[in-house]
């Protein structure tokens, strides 16, 4: 079920960068995109659940979607960092390549 969310989530984020729905502004100082394809993430933090607090930014209630576990606190926060540093095709590039370990 997780991998079909993934799926999902890559398209849709993909097609709302695609069509200009998130914004992104300039990389923040002190942000190193590098390291989201190589760090190990947090606990409550997940690739295809950045992407999905992403897509609910944009489009959705985050409030009751964190209140309701579909995302975290972290996630969201996550999210938002991308969205303005301009790096979630990097964490969707993270999300596929977890996807592919955990297919293994």
């Amino acid at each position: 079920m997780r991998k079909i969310v993934t799926w999902v989530l890559v398209s849709v984020g993909a097609l709302a960068i695609t069509t200009g729905t998130l914004a992104a502004c300039s990389l923040p100082s002190g942000v190193e995109s590098g390291n989201i394809l190589t760090d190990q993430l947090p606990e409550n933090v997940s690739a295809d659940g950045v992407l999905l607090a992403a897509v609910i930014l944009s489009s959705g209630d985050i409030q009751v979607a964190v209140e309701k576990s579909v995302v975290s606190a972290a996630e969201v926060n996550a999210a938002r960092d991308a969205i303005l540093a301009n790096t979630l095709e990097l964490w969707r590039q993270r999300a596929e390549t977890d996807v592919a370990v955990a297919s293994e």
